[in-house]
């Protein structure tokens, strides 16, 4: 069963988040947070209310809207190098047990594969193990 996933912008009202999902049934959500840290929670809430279920039964992706506050340009563009950077270390991290598999098949050592891949000889090993409990199971 997916998931459903609301987006959420947050924008920066005083000392405050504003927080606002659009699309929830056909409705707009909204709710606020003093810190970012804590929009997941305040926003999740407010979308189990209208939807009468638990807080765990969908995802809530919180884009920040930095248009209203003082920021450079070389700021801005540091923020968003910094997403593209998460966001590529989430796909290698969904890559690498593949990779491990491949590189290990085609002959190569795990100090090979770990000095390729970037990552200890122990990793190389732990996640073959990881994935050789998956294959059993």
């Amino acid at each position: 069963m997916d998931v459903i996933t609301y987006r959420v912008t947050a924008t920066r009202e005083g000392d405050w988040w504003s927080l606002v999902a659009d699309d929830v049934q056909g409705r707009e959500v909204a709710s606020q947070s003093r810190r970012l840290d804590k929009a997941d929670a305040a926003i999740r809430e407010a979308i189990a209310l209208v939807l009468d279920v638990d807080g765990d039964e969908f995802g809530v992706d919180i884009s920040p809207d930095l248009r209203h506050v003082a920021v450079s340009d070389e700021t801005l563009e540091a923020l968003k190098l910094r997403q593209a950077l998460a966001e590529l270390s989430d796909q290698a991290h969904r890559r690498t047990p593949a990779a491990v598999a491949e590189l290990r098949g085609a002959g190569l050592t795990v100090r090979d594969v770990a000095q390729l891949l970037g990552v200890t000889p122990s990793r190389v090993s732990q996640i073959e193990k990881e994935s050789s409990l998956a294959d059993s199971a």
